[in-house]
């Protein structure tokens, strides 16, 4: 669980940069990352995570508050809680970012010029003790990265590096890959994420692109597998969910593609999902239909 030698780290570094340097891998052309590399998210991922429900108004206290509540026994007797039933992960959304880097047009609105990230130390004073915290109540946490309130749109190699590197350092065990920012190789962020000797539950909010990322044009900013590239957990294949009655439901229709009854594309490690849940705030909707939104 610790972090790998600074040599390790750097070796493969010199080994990722060809993706940029030299022009990304194509989609599932790399036979590095198959579904189930990690071995992480063999089973559908089950928890909580900010955005629906805050959008980018969050600090520290949120995550707290989230922490106690999703393990708070209160549930049916004998009591139980939301943990207990598997929904054991936490997760950072939008809101943590400080977009006040001194070159924002060269990939360092959000970062500095080594490449790591700038937080909003006002909100989130120290991330460590935040994920710490949820560890002590047996909660896996979760980071946000590539973003869209700073939106960085130029790539840089050290955005990457320094990402990983203070996702190892906070101690996450999961995070959340966005489409907004430059930084969208995924084959990239696994690999770094690979040199720390930690594994990661990958998620690719790519919002459902095959091919070249939409707004980048990265090979491998795809978010779709093919048979044999997966360097993620769980791929959203739709864009964002809201809480219109009918959305989650056109969502949802999204993940027919990657579920063909003999090979499917979505299987253990490699998951499908049309965005986050609206339980409970879905306009207008009946008990049944937000019970069919939680079951499907």
């Amino acid at each position: 669980k610790s972090c790998a030698p600074a040599a390790a780290i750097m070796r493969s570094l010199l080994i990722a940069a060809t993706f940029l340097c030299g022009g990304a891998i194509a989609q599932g052309t790399s036979k590095l990352y198959p579904p189930g590399w990690n071995k992480e998210a063999t089973k559908p991922p089950m928890g909580w995570r900010s955005w629906n429900a805050f959008g980018n108004r969050i600090d520290e206290k949120t995550f707290e508050a989230a922490v106690d509540a999703i393990t708070a026994r209160v549930w049916n007797e004998p009591k139980v809680s939301l943990a207990d039933a598997g929904y054991v992960r936490v997760g950072i959304d939008e809101g943590w970012e400080n977009c006040s880097g001194t070159d924002p047009a060269g990939g360092m609105r959000q970062h500095d010029e080594a490449g790591f990230p700038l937080i909003n130390v006002e909100r989130f004073p120290d991330m460590k003790r935040l994920v710490a915290y949820g560890h002590s109540k047996g909660v896996k946490m979760g980071w946000y990265l590539n973003g869209c309130a700073c939106g960085e749109a130029k790539e840089r190699l050290p955005n990457y590096r320094g990402d990983v590197q203070r996702l190892a350092e906070f101690g996450f065990d999961a995070v959340k890959i966005d489409g907004c920012g430059a930084a969208t190789n995924m084959t990239f962020y696994a690999q770094l994420m690979a040199a720390t000797n930690k594994t990661y539950e990958i998620e690719n909010c790519h919002w459902g692109v095959c091919g070249a990322d939409r707004k980048f044009h990265n090979p491998d900013g795809a978010s779709c597998p093919t048979e044999g590239w997966c360097p993620f957990n769980h791929f959203r294949t739709s864009g964002d969910i809201n809480a219109g009655p009918m959305s989650w439901f056109a969502n949802l229709q999204t993940t027919v593609r990657f579920l063909d009854a003999s090979a499917p594309l979505s299987r253990p490690s490699c998951w499908a999902y049309p965005d986050m849940l609206e339980v409970g705030r879905v306009q207008g909707a009946s008990f049944a239909w937000q019970r069919a939104h939680f079951g499907a």
